[in-house]
């Protein structure tokens, strides 16, 4: 039998927290009726080491005792099992909780790269935005709108309210028309014209009339609700203005 110092001293463990799991009911030792002293044999020893290495993988006091009782119990293999089936649901759930935050946060901080001078009002719109869409809609497109071959290529279009579907050039021509947007100039329209030309054409590989329905049915849809993030009505005005300034066939 060990006395509480002697294992406080071998598990490098105060004799506080030993106390505390004993009145928890995780560990509970043989106590003397005569002094109230407690004592613990080995298999207390084995229990305390299952405690410790339980929290160094990060479990809490309560699902410890729930894995300690059913390590104890009859059946212990297929008890053991179920609970910690249990615990890798538990923490599934918050990892899904937790990459949902992340997601959120990058198109947070997307919205704001896109567009560095937002006021509060804007970022305020775009969180009610971020909080009320969810990144992996599907992006459905209607036969009546569009051909079947043509809705193959739209399937394929980048979703640029997920960070991760936009490459450093889709950015800089966002990053440009907004800036664009605050204060045009002839330089800048050229600029824009000439990276969107080089982006977005290739999206829809290389089809100029598919490309234009498309975004003209996207604008048309922001009197129902705002599809990504970067498009207003705005947006598609100044867009507008410099394609029909540089292209020729839209004129």
């Amino acid at each position: 039998m060990y006395t509480i110092s002697e294992v406080s001293k071998r598990f490098n463990i105060s004799q506080r927290t030993l106390r505390y799991y004993h009145e928890i009911g995780l560990l509970l030792p043989n106590v003397d009726p005569m002094t109230n002293y407690r004592y613990y044999n080995n298999a207390h020893l084995i229990d305390l080491q299952i405690i410790l290495n339980f929290k160094k993988m990060g479990m809490g006091l309560d699902q410890i005792k729930i894995m300690l009782e059913n390590i104890h119990s009859e059946n212990t293999n297929k008890h053991l099992e179920n609970a910690i089936d249990l615990e890798i649901s538990v923490i599934e759930e918050e990892m899904d909780k937790l990459m949902n935050r992340k997601n959120n946060l990058l198109r947070l901080k997307n919205g704001i790269e896109i567009n560095p001078k937002m006021m509060s009002l804007d970022i305020h719109r775009l969180l009610e935005y971020i909080t009320h869409n969810d990144i992996d809609k599907d992006n459905t497109f209607s036969s009546d709108d569009f051909s079947l071959e043509e809705i193959e290529i739209l399937k394929n279009l980048p979703n640029l309210d997920n960070p991760a579907d936009i490459h450093s050039d889709m950015k800089e021509l966002l990053q440009m028309i907004r800036r664009g947007m605050e204060k045009s100039n002839d330089l800048l329209e050229q600029q824009i014209y000439a990276k969107y030309i080089q982006v977005v054409p290739p999206l829809f590989n290389g089809d100029r009339h598919l490309e234009k329905k498309y975004f003209d049915i996207l604008e048309e849809s922001l009197l129902k609700e705002p599809k990504v993030i970067p498009f207003n009505q705005t947006f598609f005005n100044y867009m507008n203005q410099i394609l029909l300034k540089f292209d020729d066939w839209r004129s």
